[in-house]
């Protein structure tokens, strides 16, 4: 059966190569597969390249699992590391209200219900005795517009998770407090 398994490898790692960027990588996991099937019990196996690509796939997996939770851990550093500095994301907030009282009254309400005062969009519709839904919805269109009114006013670098890095006005003036 030893044999058997070893005439997969080339056809293993174009699958592997195919599923990973890196040559490297590709040939590393090909190695890991063939280091978990020489340890695993192989009796009872009825389809063995079932089994062997079903591991391949399952190593595959926890290759991409470990590498996001390395590349989240890198990213979380790099931004509590930046916002520390520079919070722009504090001076910025305060030219939302303005921002929202340029919106058409049909979102303005409702963006300041919920954006501002922080009220759940339920209990915004049963306050206005609107749809869930069309309340969801037009919260939704608002919140477009605003960002449209902010791309309109400001050129905005944004970390992950949407936070902001940095910001300055279309004019090229830095900006960190005030507001147009």
């Amino acid at each position: 059966m030893q044999n058997q398994i070893v005439q997969f490898y080339n056809p293993l790692l174009g699958y592997v190569k195919k599923r990973v960027r890196s040559q490297e990588d590709a040939e590393d996991l090909t190695q890991d597969v063939f280091l978990k099937l020489s340890k695993s019990n192989k009796d009872g196996v009825d389809n063995l390249k079932s089994w062997v690509y079903t591991i391949a796939k399952n190593t595959i997996t926890d290759y991409y699992r470990k590498k996001q939770l390395h590349t989240n851990t890198i990213e979380g550093d790099f931004l509590l590391d930046y916002e520390t500095n520079d919070d722009a994301g504090i001076a910025l907030s305060k030219c939302v209200s303005s921002f929202v009282n340029q919106l058409p009254e049909e979102y303005r309400e409702l963006m300041i219900l919920s954006e501002l005062k922080e009220i759940p969009q339920k209990e915004i519709a049963e306050k206005l005795n609107m749809n869930y839904v069309t309340v969801r919805s037009k919260i939704q269109r608002g919140r477009k517009k605003l960002k449209e009114l902010f791309e309109g006013c400001c050129t905005i670098l944004q970390g992950g998770k949407g936070s902001i890095l940095e910001y300055k006005s279309r004019d090229g003036d830095n900006k960190k407090s005030s507001c147009s």
